[in-house]
């Protein structure tokens, strides 16, 4: 019975769903999230809180204009910024009620924008889908049957891939992975499916570099009626080879019925997901923010804060708010793109029209810690390698942030006290903390803890940057 054990522990391993504790913060690239429990050790005082982007005032800033975008542009598609030219790609995605309900093709399809400054938007006309006997209109070329749900990433392995892009969509046999190399025409890139079921949501692959594999986020293949929605992921190496799929996110006694989906997006060490809580009897929908260590194992706020709000009744996104799968970064802010709905989900009609819409956040601005009352917060870090180091914090102050630096045993270093702190009264994203007009290189320890106090701030990110940066 024991060899039985080790081999399915063995097996359960190589498939990467267990993760090794680490009494340590990992060491690597900063910033560190300290809403990650691989960072924090220990808080009391204080409190989680999601801090939901604002919307841009000139939204909604793509509407419909062609006859070929049917209830309008749904944001169930991607944003990318060329990090060369800085112009900005946009796939998203439209549907046709008149061809869903005569089973005619292409009643579900896939159009392009694209932008300088993101903001305003063009649709050029790409000259490669037939619509009405026209190819003068702004949808791309991809699928058989129709084109769901597009998910769209630059090529990270330009030696193994071709085309600067990489996609997967749904259509007629499941989720397919194809390539381009203008983001106009998509090629398949295997004849198999990386989901050979029908997986009805904005399916979404990321790239995670430190394992050299791809996470594909899905619906889970058991079917559960229209009132069980729930999420689902696959492991591939090669983006042909997959995992069976693995249910990763079920919502609970006290949560609202459904996840329609989830896109994830990477930020440093840590996986962020936009969950798309789904109410069936209201059909209304929102998104809520989660992360994740592995991509596996995910945490929310019991609280259930709205990330991507709807708007108020009668705007344009009162019904459905629903985010592309990743903020785009410009200077010291994160841009999430999102479409939305006037109307709820059971009312997807002509009258029914999708818009896309900006909202925006200062960077890694997502989930932070304060103070619970008026009295000081504490938040206590794992060990740290702070070796020639400078410790930054991205930070909201109203009154002050200071910090001490102790021992793995819990004692604090002489001369690195919240007395010996020089108090940080400034907001800002990369705010560094001394003590006594000396950084954290001076300090006589290659590890430590490092125990912040609140007096009335806000703190989401540190950072551990090199001495002479």
């Amino acid at each position: 019975m024991s060899i039985r054990i080790g081999i399915i522990l063995l097996i359960v391993s190589a498939e990467g769903w267990t993760e090794t504790p680490s009494h340590r913060v990992p060491h690597t690239p900063g910033p560190f999230f300290l809403c990650d429990q691989r960072v924090v050790e220990d808080h009391w005082l204080v409190e989680r809180f999601v801090a939901a982007p604002k919307r841009h005032p000139k939204n909604p800033l793509i509407i419909k204009q062609h006859p070929w975008e049917g209830t309008g542009p749904h944001l169930a598609g991607s944003v990318l910024r060329d990090p060369n030219s800085g112009k900005l790609h946009m796939w998203y995605s439209v549907w046709n009620p008149h061809a869903y309900e005569h089973k005619l093709p292409f009643s579900y399809n896939v159009c392009y924008a694209e932008s300088d400054n993101g903001i305003e938007w063009r649709k050029p006309s790409l000259g490669v889908f037939q619509y009405d006997g026209s190819t003068q209109n702004n949808c791309i070329k991809l699928g058989t049957d129709k084109t769901q749900n597009i998910d769209v990433c630059w090529n990270p392995r330009p030696d193994l891939f071709p085309g600067r892009f990489l996609a997967i969509h749904n259509q007629k046999g499941g989720v397919f992975v194809s390539s381009s190399e203008d983001g106009h025409q998509f090629q398949r890139l295997f004849e198999s499916p990386a989901i050979a079921y029908h997986s009805d949501t904005h399916n979404n692959f990321v790239f995670d570099a430190p394992n050299n594999r791809w996470l594909l986020f899905c619906r889970p293949r058991a079917w559960a009626g229209y009132h069980r929605r729930r999420v689902a992921l696959q492991i591939s190496h090669d983006l042909q080879h997959w995992t069976h799929e693995r249910t990763i996110l079920i919502p609970t006694e006290i949560e609202i019925p459904e996840y329609y989906g989830m896109t994830v997006f990477r930020r440093s060490n840590l996986f962020f997901g936009i969950v798309q809580i789904y109410d069936h009897e209201t059909g209304l929908f929102h998104g809520e923010l989660a992360w994740s260590s592995d991509g596996q194992h995910w945490d929310m706020l019991p609280t259930h804060p709205p990330f991507i709000r709807r708007g108020k009744s009668g705007r344009w996104d009162a019904g459905m708010a629903v985010a592309a799968d990743a903020p785009i970064e410009v200077a010291d802010e994160l841009h999430f793109y999102y479409g939305g709905f006037p109307l709820d989900h059971n009312q997807m009609t002509d009258q029914n029209q999708g818009s896309i819409g900006l909202m925006t956040c200062q960077r890694d601005r997502l989930v932070g810690f304060r103070p619970r009352t008026d009295d000081p917060g504490f938040i206590m870090t794992r060990p740290l390698v702070v070796l020639d180091r400078r410790l930054l914090i991205n930070a909201i102050v109203r009154g002050k942030i200071v910090a001490e630096l102790r021992t793995d045993n819990n004692k604090t270093i002489d001369g690195w006290s919240f007395q010996e702190c020089d108090p940080l009264t400034v907001s800002g994203l990369e705010q560094e903390l001394t003590w006594r007009g000396k950084s954290l290189k001076a300090v006589p320890h290659e590890e430590v803890r490092v125990l912040f106090r609140l007096h009335d701030s806000d703190i989401f990110t540190f950072d551990l940057v090199n001495s002479d940066s």
